[in-house]
């Protein structure tokens, strides 16, 4: 992937609107703890390049732990042609269920995705657990903590998981890599009604974690952003990059979604798409950060569309 935190007290938060709905537990961070829980257990798997055995168990994973929290899910298989000739892919889609006959019929406001895959290499073992296994663990913990906390918002989203978001040479090209956003976007025909926006993490857990929003951001997702992370305690670690970034919110901006990539900086790390980009990599307190920015971005921007 390429050219790639006032613990309110509940009379504050009544005063509030019902705003951080997710303080409801001691300050700590526990998300972050059951978020990397769940990297760790993704990353047991194995590297998880498209089309392998160990892309499909988590792919199975992620849909038993959604499942778990209430969420019903399904495949979106497609094939392609790629640099290595035609290929399998297939992502992943999620909806709150919460009753409900059919959670697809239901119109959404916003998307909450990540990639899943691991970046192919045939000679090195290549995990990516912050690019971005520790983006699918936090999914699953905003997943869970919207579904327990927040079913009307949790009912708003959908969230998905992106087979293919890495280039299978070397780097993102139009015609290599961004497979499965290429594809999830394509299904959002002009006629219909798009969600009014949506989040995108990748590599939100490193230990330094420093995140860099594109500099395309639209204003009031990046200002959403910087918002909740002052609010959070966390303003140093997010910031707005010198350009642009593909990512695999272009092709959903491209079909008329607006659009933040929640990413870490990647610029001149020597761990990015190296053996390096490994379980030590990665923090529980940074994942909390992360999660918590995140779910207060999706609380206002739900609340205000």
């Amino acid at each position: 992937m390429r050219a790639r935190l006032l613990l309110l007290g509940i009379g504050a938060a009544a005063l509030g609107g019902g705003g951080y709905w997710w303080w409801s537990a001691p300050h700590g961070s526990r998300h972050g703890q059951a978020a990397l829980a769940q990297t760790e257990a993704i990353l047991a798997l194995g590297p998880r390049p498209p089309g392998s055995n160990a892309l499909q168990a988590v792919r199975e994973r992620l849909r038993s732990q959604l499942q778990a929290a209430g969420w019903v899910s399904v495949g979106q298989p497609f094939e392609r042609s790629t640099t290595l000739g035609m290929m399998k892919f297939e992502n992943l889609r999620a909806r709150f269920a919460d009753g409900d006959a059919d959670a697809w019929q239901r119109p959404v406001k916003g998307l909450l995705c990540a990639h899943m895959d691991s970046k192919l290499f045939k000679h090195e073992v290549f995990l990516g657990a912050d690019d971005a296994a520790s983006a699918c663990g936090a999914m699953l913990e905003i997943a869970r903590v919207l579904a327990q906390d927040s079913p009307q918002l949790a009912k708003q989203m959908e969230l998905v998981f992106f087979d293919g978001e890495e280039a299978l040479e070397e780097n993102i090209t139009a015609f290599d890599g961004l497979y499965g956003s290429r594809h999830y976007a394509s299904a959002w025909p002009e006629a219909a009604a798009k969600p009014a926006f949506g989040v995108l993490l990748d590599m939100v857990g490193h230990k330094d974690l420093a995140i860099r929003l594109p500099s395309d951001t639209p204003d009031s997702l990046r200002d959403a952003v910087l918002a909740a992370a002052k609010k959070e305690g966390a303003g140093k670690h997010f910031d707005v990059a010198q350009g642009a970034i593909i990512d695999d919110h272009t092709p959903l901006v491209r079909a008329g979604i607006p659009m933040v990539d929640i990413i870490g900086d990647f610029s001149n790390r020597h761990w990015w798409h190296t053996p390096a980009d490994s379980r030590s990599l990665l923090s529980a307190d940074s994942l909390e950060i992360s999660i918590r920015v995140t779910l207060d971005v999706l609380d206002g921007q739900l609340k205000r569309q």
